[in-house]
């Protein structure tokens, strides 16, 4: 359990700063003369934490075969668009469909980018893993 903290943790982190450049970018398109408060600041985390709800709630401990793995993801992002998008637009859509579209584009634009980080994140921590297994295997060996 403590190691699928530390992952869900990541990906919070991750997530919540993908998500202040999404902000950026969409509000910088839809409405560049408004301002904010303080207040604001916060929405980043409570968007990147309910990002996080799906991966606890479909966690498994089984291994997946590439073929689930990738139908467990689809449906982790699916449920992620529409917990995001009845937050941002608390269930009115309509009249705000080029502002929906552009929230969907980038939920899954982050959801896309966390995934290759994570995935870069775990092929680094495996190389190094590797190679301490080689140094280890050498010292046994000679």
């Amino acid at each position: 359990m403590k190691e699928r903290i530390i992952e869900t943790a990541k990906y919070f982190f991750i997530s919540t700063v993908l998500i202040n450049v999404a902000m950026y970018v969409t509000g910088s398109l839809f409405a560049p003369d408004q301002k904010f408060g303080y207040e604001v600041m916060i929405y980043p985390l409570i968007y990147g934490f309910l990002a996080c709800i799906p991966s606890f709630i479909m966690y498994t401990n089984r291994e997946l075969s590439v073929r689930q793995a990738l139908i467990h993801k689809i449906i982790q992002l699916i449920i992620i668009v529409a917990i995001i998008e009845a937050m941002v637009f608390r269930g009115n859509i309509s009249g705000y469909a080029m502002q929906a579209a552009a929230v969907a584009g980038s939920v899954v634009a982050i959801y896309v980018g966390v995934v290759l980080i994570r995935y870069k994140m775990d092929q680094k921590t495996a190389q190094e893993m590797t190679d301490q297994l080689k140094v280890f295997q050498n010292k046994v060996i000679t």
